[in-house]
């Protein structure tokens, strides 16, 4: 089912289904009801629980062995982007994106989109940083939104970015001897599939509020990801960069390692040491004191890796290692020098053994300049994980003793590793002294203000006043969140959301920006709103977790999939059949149904074609069509409603790469459309027999980039909209001709549409700006 469409009616039987479904829900049920009823429903048009659903629990114990060191989301935008290469090369997607501006019609006079929230809750920021000489003038980074600005210590953000410039940021730093000037690193350096590249250096001489290229990747040959950048104390012309890449990716070079200019970024060096070939740099630090004293640290991997120090501002190199595990056990490491004794220097490690990947390999001190170190980790960090994706560490200006580690939660020591405190819980309630948000990427103790500490993570930025004792989350008015989808409500044009990447589900009932709440917690996954009916929906979370809401009232409805059967199942797909709303459809690698709201669940299907259902489609227009595709580019079809099914229909016209949605002509369930992933490849494709055949509507005219959603509006069916990495685009005669109606859209994914057929709203969600939307005529 096309989740942004109305039904073609509801019938009196429906309606009397919904009566006998609400006495269900407050009755005792069977398996995968999940038990007791939510809270009361909150005030507003469209009722929510007043407090949200959690969705991910902290794990008991020691983490897991991991088999490798990605999230388990890689794997899910793996498919989408890059299938079979690792990731796709950002000359690539820039090309594309300037290929569609020249090459298709720009939007109309007037179709600008606005802003729609979340801007009141934080999204996946990398890095921070503030004026050495004004604690409260704070600039942060995200994941996928660019540079904000701050000068009232994150209790409000400005967007401070050039509108063209890579959004996804790896690291800031600001010359210690000159606070106006300011570096940006472009390119996540965080080590999952979804840390997208950027372009290089970006330089600030006027306090971030304007921003210019330095180092470009493909001209300085610095890299794509980079995660740490350092600014002599001593010269302003002479900074050190370091960075992750993957090898040679199709045309790029994507190298990491560590980069140095002399002549303030007129040329950089490569350093050799470590290796002429590919290895990573994860973190650099000036010493503050000692003029040309430089420590770093890097990953091969193999037995080079490790802390290594120069004496001579970056000319040469020297592994440390009394004191330290062996260099192949050292993986990602964060260092910090304690500002009042720089001989006193911190790093926290991920482990690189096998079974203890991403574990905390220690935490380790040295105090006598790195010459010997110390692991003073104990045993309080046998639960922390994640290390190579979240991993950051900070010293207090004044007292050498005292130090913030960040992981997936902050850890405080007072006495130099002696003993250890946690000290922020990330599954705490929101708001309360004890909460930060999780996955901890970067922690800054501002050395004009002790006490004060500022944590970039996952949910924005969270601030201290008191050394880490309690927290405040200080993203109010940071517009990056990460969505996977998006829905609006038909009854209610006030209440729209979706699921965002590590901060659940989040929604409006009124309609503004900075009113978004979370409905249920984890990495939120697809809700669906009943188009009848704003306050019945579902949501999900990774893995498959599903909630069923209802008047305000929350019900566990997750389906029993078998493990066997979930593969590399990341969100499940979800789609309620418009013209019977107790019916609903989704899938791991088979087909489930339910017909009674979620109380129970049927499987419809073997497994399809080994791969996890990515996309399904219910006809409005007669909903015994139902239509499934998959991440391997398969495509099934049910035309009884789901009893029975046909093989895979996808045929040699498809490109058997992961349909990211199907979509049906509201009049003519035979009328199909569906979008798929990855570059190489045809993007757009349409069936006018119900599947059985299919024309290329994309034709190379279409940005080849990965496409990620479509949408036939219903109240006028010859416009379809398609959106992708390059941004939305509008075809109203079938994909003849295309016009590009990204207009003023920043330069990021756009995962998902929605539309709102009463007020003529179109939604975009994005992977980094949060929502936008735009009123058609």
């Amino acid at each position: 089912m096309a989740r942004r469409r109305e039904p073609s009616g509801r019938t009196a039987a429906t309606a009397a289904r919904a009566r006998s479904r609400e006495a269900a829900v407050r009755a005792p049920h069977s398996r995968n009801a999940g038990g007791a009823e939510d809270v009361q429903p909150a005030e507003g048009a469209t009722p929510v629980p007043a407090a949200p659903v959690a969705c991910k629990q902290r794990i008991a114990g020691p983490p897991p062995p991991r088999v490798n060191r990605h999230k388990k989301r890689a794997t899910w935008f793996r498919a989408r982007v890059a299938w079979p290469l690792r990731e796709a090369p950002r000359s690539r997607l820039a090309a594309e994106r300037r290929r569609a501006e020249a090459t298709l019609p720009s939007a109309p006079a007037g179709f600008v989109w606005s802003q729609a929230g979340p801007v009141n809750i934080g999204g996946r920021c990398t890095s921070v940083t503030c004026d050495p000489t004004d604690s409260d003038r704070v600039w942060i980074g995200s994941a996928g939104g660019g540079v904000w600005r701050s000068t009232d210590g994150g209790r409000s953000w400005a967007f401070s970015w050039p509108v063209r410039a890579p959004l996804e940021i790896g690291s800031l730093a600001i010359d210690p001897s000159n606070p106006a000037t300011l570096y940006c690193g472009t390119g996540e350096a965080n080590l999952s599939v979804d840390s997208y590249p950027g372009e290089g250096v970006y330089r600030s001489t006027n306090g971030g509020r304007t921003w210019r290229s330095w180092a470009r990747s493909a001209r300085a040959g610095v890299p794509q990801r980079i995660g740490a950048i350092a600014v002599d104390p001593f010269d302003s012309r002479h900074v050190l960069v370091g960075g992750i890449g993957f090898g040679r990716v199709s045309t790029d070079n994507d190298f990491g390692g560590l980069y140095r200019t002399i002549n303030g970024g007129g040329t950089w060096q490569r350093a050799t040491f470590v290796s002429a070939n590919n290895y990573w740099c994860h973190a650099v630090v000036f010493d503050p004191t000692v003029r040309d004293r430089v420590f770093a640290t890097f990953t091969g991997p193999g037995a080079r890796s490790g802390i290594y120090r120069s004496l001579d501002g970056g000319v040469t190199w020297t592994q440390l290692t009394s004191g330290l595990p062996a260099g192949a056990r050292m993986g990602r490491t964060a260092l910090a020098i304690a500002p009042s004794d720089s001989n006193t220097i911190y790093a926290i490690a991920a482990d690189m053994a096998s079974g203890r990947a991403d574990h905390v390999l220690g935490v380790f001190r040295s105090r006598n300049g790195g010459a010997r170190w110390t692991n003073i980790a104990g045993q309080h960090f046998a639960e922390e994980r994640q290390m190579s994706y979240n991993c950051t560490i900070a010293v207090h200006p004044q007292d050498p003793g005292h130090v913030i580690c960040g992981g997936v939660d902050l850890h405080v020591t007072r006495d130099a590793g002696a003993t250890w405190r946690l000290a922020s819980k990330w599954d705490a309630e929101r708001g309360t002294a004890r909460y930060a948000h999780a996955d901890h990427h970067k922690v800054v103790m501002p050395v004009g203000s002790p006490g004060v500490v500022y944590v970039a993570n996952d949910g924005g930025m969270d601030r201290s006043a008191d050394g880490g004792r309690t927290w405040e989350n200080r993203s109010n008015g940071l517009a990056v969140n990460m969505f996977y989808d998006i829905d609006v409500a038909q009854t209610d044009p006030t209440f729209y959301g979706g699921g965002a990447q590590d901060n659940g589900t989040l929604v409006t009932t009124t309609g503004v920006a900075d009113a978004f709440r979370e409905l249920a917690g984890g990495d939120g996954g697809w809700m669906v709103i009943d188009p009848t009916e704003s306050g019945h929906l579902y949501a999900s979370s990774q893995y498959g977790t599903m909630y069923r809401f209802r008047n305000g009232r929350a019900r566990d409805v997750s389906p029993p999939f078998r493990p066997a059967d979930s593969g590399n199942m990341w969100m499940v797909y979800i789609a309620i059949d418009p013209n019977n709303t107790d019916t609903v459809f989704t899938g791991n690698q088979r087909v489930y149904r339910t017909t009674n709201d979620g109380v129970t669940w049927n499987v419809l299907t073997p497994v399809l074609d080994g791969s996890p259902i990515s996309a399904i489609e219910v006809a409005a227009a007669d909903s015994r069509a139902v239509y499934v595709g998959t991440e391997n580019g398969g495509l099934f079809r049910s035309l009884d409603g789901g009893a029975t099914w046909s093989a895979n229909l996808a045929g040699p016209d498809l490109p058997g790469v992961m349909i990211t949605r199907i979509d049906t002509h509201p009049a003519n369930a035979k009328d199909v459309y569906l979008s798929a992933a990855n570059f190489g490849n045809s993007h757009v494709f349409r069936s006018a027999d119900g599947g059985v055949s299919w024309t290329d509507i994309d034709r190379g005219k279409l940005p080849d980039v990965p496409h990620h959603a479509l949408l036939i509006r219903p109240d006028a069916p010859a416009e379809l909209y398609v959106s992708n990495d390059a941004g939305v685009f509008l075809t109203r005669n079938g994909g003849t001709t295309w016009r590009n109606v990204t207009s003023n859209l920043p330069p990021v994914m756009v995962v998902d549409l929605a539309y709102q057929a009463n007020t003529k709203t179109l939604l975009a969600a994005t992977y980094g700006r949060s929502i936008w939307s735009v009123t058609l005529r």
